[in-house]
């Protein structure tokens, strides 16, 4: 989910209307702290009040807090925090920006989960970690820490992802938009995507809904339109206009971001972008 802001301060309004539209909608859980919630961006406090408030106002829904820090020190104090706000999924990214080796990744997921009571979800993402998470390496993490119960795999990358479903006992969820529908026809737990943020497309490919064709042929579209644009501000930007109907979005990221000046592909994203009833 995005992290709502209103200059570099979190905007509590947002979040609730945010919240509403998932409820609504029927979204069967949500993701605070992740990588659309621009989560590297903010510092360790505003991260844990976000945290706070989202488990505060989002009764109903499952939640799944993202605790990652880039050091194991902040990242545990991170996960312990989320557990005494009422927590009990983590999410955890490997470390970033460095060149770790697989041994190192390996020895960060085994400090950080050892030291968490709580079920642990491991997030591959190599596009924004520079890390590519192996089979091997998720498979032994999970035979080592029971507590290991699930993934994230944005990896975009089809033969490696069924080679995660194959991991005993581990449920596996689809990151990436366009490969939803396929990956829950292989076997996936879900998808954990970017685009549910102003539309409903991945979730009605999840679904499996009427009129699927047309809908994975929408929502490759509606990827490969966003992706010219900075992330986070394109998804906090969409959901303000689409889904909140804001004229003209303004001050809606957080520090060094900045506003987008222009939207010029905006009829384009809302012609493949399928929105509640009540916002047409």
């Amino acid at each position: 989910m995005i992290t709502p802001f209103h200059g570099d301060e979190i905007d509590h309004k947002v979040l609730i209307g945010f919240i509403e539209y998932a409820k609504e909608n029927r979204f069967d859980g949500l993701f605070p702290g992740g990588s659309t919630g621009g989560f590297a961006s903010i510092s360790q406090r505003k991260h844990a009040d976000f945290l706070r408030e989202v488990i505060e106002e989002s009764t109903g829904l499952k939640l799944f807090a993202g605790i990652c820090r880039n050091n194991i020190e902040e990242t545990i104090e991170m996960g312990k925090e989320a557990i005494d706000l009422g927590y009990t999924n983590m999410v955890c990214i490997n470390p970033f920006y460095h060149k770790y080796s697989e041994a190192s990744v390996e020895n960060f997921f085994d400090r950080v989960i050892s030291a968490l009571d709580s079920d642990m979800y491991i997030y591959n993402n190599p596009s924004l970690s520079g890390f590519r998470l192996s089979p091997e390496l998720v498979g032994r993490l999970k035979d080592k820490h029971p507590q290991v119960v699930g993934m994230k795999d944005s990896g975009n990358d089809m033969e490696a992802f069924s080679r995660f479903l194959k991991i005993r006992g581990l449920k596996v969820y689809q990151g990436k938009d366009a490969y939803i529908h396929e990956s829950i026809g292989q076997g996936a737990a879900g998808g954990v995507c970017s685009t549910a943020n102003f539309a409903l497309n991945t979730l009605l490919l999840a679904k499996n809904k009427a009129d699927i064709e047309s809908t994975k042929a929408k929502t490759k579209k509606l990827v490969d339109l966003v992706s010219h644009y900075e992330v986070p501000a394109i998804h906090n930007y969409l959901f303000r206009k689409f889904i909140l109907n804001e004229m003209e979005p303004q001050n809606y990221v957080n520090s060094p971001f900045v506003d987008l000046k222009e939207v010029p592909e905006l009829m384009a994203l809302r012609e493949n972008t399928i929105l509640p009833v009540d916002t047409r």
